[in-house]
């Protein structure tokens, strides 16, 4: 991705997830814009840490082990009938193995900060789960807050087409 400020970044959720975890996997599905988003996921994989001691050298040496993705909360101010916010609502209250999902986070170089051919995109796949509305007081808005939890490596590329 670029540097500097995420002002103007933009997410779209797909309710699949892709065939490869590629940019030609994810280019393949459906995107529907996500209005309002207040606080982006957090992408990322960590590993577990495998300890392998040697007798002989007395010495532990650490190798790295089993990925995992991270599983971060994306916050959204409450739009009225947003497809994009829809689908994530119903993906976190899916139950059993639903609430498969793909983000696309764009920095978006158009007008109004509209994604434009070219522009940096990530793409992960996961799942969504525990939604949870934004606690009401003098100092927020309406809104929600679900987690994502990703299941694959970020993709980082570039906008191929205008979204």
């Amino acid at each position: 991705m670029t540097t500097g400020s995420h002002i103007g970044k933009t997410i779209y959720v797909a309710a699949a997830l892709p065939a490869t975890n590629d940019k030609a996997g994810f280019e393949a599905l459906t995107w529907v814009k996500a209005d309002g988003i207040q606080v982006l996921p957090q992408l990322g994989v960590s590993h577990a840490n495998i300890d392998v001691p040697d007798l002989q050298s007395g010495w532990t040496q650490g190798i790295k082990g089993a990925g995992s993705g991270n599983d971060s909360t994306m916050s959204f101010r409450a739009v009225a009938s947003d497809a994009g916010q829809e689908d994530l609502l119903d993906a976190a209250q899916a139950g059993g193995d639903g609430g498969v999902m793909s983000i696309k986070i764009v920095k978006g170089s158009g007008a109004n900060q509209a994604p434009a051919t070219g522009d940096p995109v990530q793409y992960a796949q996961g799942y969504v789960h525990s939604h949870v509305e934004i606690q009401g007081d003098t100092t927020t808005h309406e809104g929600f807050s679900v987690n994502f939890k990703q299941n694959a490596p970020t993709v980082n590329d570039v906008n191929p087409t205008v979204a």
